[in-house]
């Protein structure tokens, strides 16, 4: 937020974080290092929400550098500065790339995935990687690094139990710890954090924003999904990631031979932030099927929509119709056929859409193949391919931990033993290429015909029909309510992402009795983003529904003043800061020692301004000259809470910012008495 004298972090705008880059009332480092902060006395200690558990080592140099391109005038972008947080599964360059598993805890990127290059050539600085499960197969399954929890409701999940994987993503931007996310999707592993977490969520046609250099899932339908707090928020990050991707392995949609797909430039407008989100729903004609508000009679697995999302769903109908557009309630067939879920409903292979066997295929030989092409593209000779994977360690279950519900549901290192039999390139792979022409045939047929013929411009419906308790993995009776239908996965379950049908999902609001947001979906045919992306725009602009995390609140140094000093322009030598901590146990407490040698002139560090926290939390300084020391006691226990069965406790979060008089800042972190 920003005011006529401050910049307030909490739920700052991309728009007002780069109006206070460029007026010098924050620097990139200072921003980086408050959002780090928040990390510390939220995320990693507090009510340890443990959505980001990976660190960039690099940030504060990133940030640095983004601050000399500002003040000489040569900024990338409008992005350029801006933090964010990628999940587990993106690869960065030189960082693990997990994907929440245990068997992937050290493998290392051998490079940048598609988005998180774009966005580093725009300038934008990433803080670190968010927890999912192990490789995104479910949602709030504990992996490595433990799963995230929420930050408004801690009885309740911060993502759907049996697919929400971007649950760290959804967290970490719902608390003002970036300020987007980059998540993904497979089911609905994006949009589930995103309804639960008051978030924007984009789920884009197939093709549209390159997946290349992401852990595959299910290739078939794994798609990236932006996190925002807003619309205008997306439309500033698409404006950076959507863009053609000259390579296509890693990417099944764009490297397939047997489905032409358009090319992302020709799918996207000139600027995404020209969009007029004004004005956009009136004269549309939206359906929202009944299934999802209570009023379907016929279906075999009911969706039990909790009343307080009925309330939210009739006044977001009010609202929808005030602004203009018809809502009518209506059958799905697409849903329907898919899921056989009431007499007469058929499906894909019963109407020789797809062959019978696909299925298998798909979940088996396309798997597989996407899981070790993955690896021998990232080349790490510890793991070079999937055939030398710990099987086992892939996706064991924590002690204690109910056993998963999903139908035919089976144990992912069967995928490492299948592939010490050989690996099947893509093109040898039985009934792939009908398979995969068989869902686009279906998606017209059963969706974008059927729009046609109910004249509708597209389908509106709440995101989700209840949320799990957050004792779900452990509970006999929460786990019934956390995997029924229409909680257990966000509404629409698999259908959207099988068939490649884009979505956007906005807050709805936030429930009366529990205190938890929904959120409400926007569907539209393939290739139809656009204009799903103007018509959310349109309800989020009118009715800003969205509410702040009540248990992340400001913190003080969360706060700054516009009136500061603006670094000058032109070169200038650049700060140095070094930071070291050593922690020795006191007691109940453990004494942590904070030392920092700043590399400038005694005259420059005398009026310097510095912030040093430890678990964001700031401490006093004593200063001689450009060294700085200071102490800070921590409860013992902090050091001794433990995130994960796979690792050891978290250590405390050192964090120091210098701000000299003419503007230039630097900043530093370390990690002692723990893990980082």
């Amino acid at each position: 937020m920003m005011t006529e004298t401050s910049l307030h972090l909490i739920e700052a705008s991309i728009d007002q974080l780069r109006q206070a880059l460029d007026n010098g009332a924050i620097t990139s480092v200072e921003l980086v290092a408050a959002y780090v902060r928040r990390i510390a006395y939220f995320d990693r200690h507090g009510i340890a929400l443990n959505a980001v558990p990976v660190l960039n080592p690099e940030m504060f140099e990133d940030a640095a550098a983004s601050d000399e391109r500002r003040r000489q005038g040569k900024t990338l972008g409008p992005l350029d500065g801006i933090p964010y947080t990628a999940k587990d599964s993106y690869k960065v360059k030189g960082l693990t790339v997990a994907a929440g598993s245990p068997a992937f805890e050290h493998l290392v990127a051998n490079e940048d995935a598609f988005t998180i290059a774009r966005l580093r050539a725009g300038g934008a600085v990433l803080i670190g990687l968010t927890n999912m499960p192990p490789m995104a197969n479910g949602g709030m399954q504990r992996g490595v690094y433990g799963r995230a929890e929420s930050p408004y409701n801690g009885d309740y999940l911060t993502a759907a139990f049996a697919s929400g994987s971007s649950n760290g993503s959804g967290t970490a931007t719902a608390a003002s710890f970036c300020a987007f996310g980059l998540g993904e999707e497979t089911w609905s592993s994006g949009r589930a954090p995103a309804t639960n977490n008051a978030l924007v969520a984009y789920t884009p046609s197939r093709g549209v924003i390159s997946v290349r250099g992401n852990w595959p899932l299910v290739p078939t339908m794994d798609v990236v999904v932006p996190h925002t707090r807003s619309v205008p928020d997306m439309l500033e990050l698409l404006d950076v990631i959507v863009a053609d991707d000259p390579e296509t392995r890693g990417d099944f949609w764009r490297a397939q031979p047997w489905v032409a797909l358009p090319k992302s430039s020709g799918m996207r407008p000139r600027r995404y932030t020209d969009l007029t989100l004004a004005g956009s729903l009136k004269g549309k004609r939206l359906g929202v099927p009944r299934m999802y508000i209570g009023r379907d009679a016929e279906i075999d697995r009911p969706i039990e929509t909790r009343a307080s999302v009925l309330d939210l769903w009739e006044q977001a109908a009010a609202d929808l119709r005030r602004l203009g557009a018809e809502v009518v309630e209506v059958d799905f067939p697409v849903v329907s056929n898919y899921e056989r879920d009431r007499p007469g409903a058929r499906t894909m292979v019963e109407r020789g859409l797809v062959p019978g066997n696909f299925a298998d295929r798909e979940i088996w030989d396309l798997c597989i193949w996407g899981w070790d092409d993955f690896l021998r593209a990232n080349a790490d000779p510890a793991l070079p391919d999937l055939a030398s994977v710990d099987g086992p360690k892939i996706f064991p279950q924590p002690p204690g931990t109910l056993p998963d519900r999903y139908e035919g549901g089976f144990d992912l290192a069967e995928y490492v033993e299948r592939a010490k039999l050989g690996v099947a390139p893509l093109t040898h792979i039985p009934t792939i290429a009908d398979g995969i022409k068989g869902l686009e045939a279906t998606r017209r047929i059963d969706f974008e015909d059927w729009l046609d013929a109910q004249g509708l411009d597209a389908v509106v419906l709440p995101a989700a029909a209840d949320v799990g308790p957050a004792d779900a993995d452990v509970n006999e009776a929460s786990a019934d309510l956390a995997w029924r239908n229409g909680t257990w996965v966000a509404n629409g379950n698999l259908v959207w992402r099988h068939f490649g049908i884009p979505t956007v999902t906005v807050p709805m609001g936030t429930m009366a009795d529990i205190g938890m947001p929904v959120g409400l979906t926007f569907a539209g045919k393939a290739y139809d983003d656009e204009r799903l992306l103007c018509m959310a725009g349109d309800f989020e602009r009118s009715t800003q529904r969205r509410t702040q995390p009540p248990r992340t609140p400001e913190l003080p140094d969360d706060v700054f003043s516009r009136q500061r000093t603006q670094a000058g322009n032109g070169k200038a030598p650049i700060v140095e800061i070094a930071l070291t901590a050593e922690m020795r146990a006191s007691g109940d407490h453990d004494e942590i020692t904070v030392t920092i040698d700043l590399a400038v002139e005694a005259s420059e560090a005398e009026h310097a301004s510095l912030k040093v926290h430890v678990n964001g939390q700031a401490i006093d300084m004593h200063q001689a000259g450009t060294r700085l020391s200071g102490r800070a006691l921590v409860p013992a226990v902090e050091h001794r809470r433990f995130h994960s069965v796979w690792r050891g406790s978290y250590g405390s979060i050192v964090t120091a910012v210098v701000r000299l008089q003419d503007g230039r800042s630097a900043g530093a972190y370390v990690v002692t008495g723990g893990i980082e």
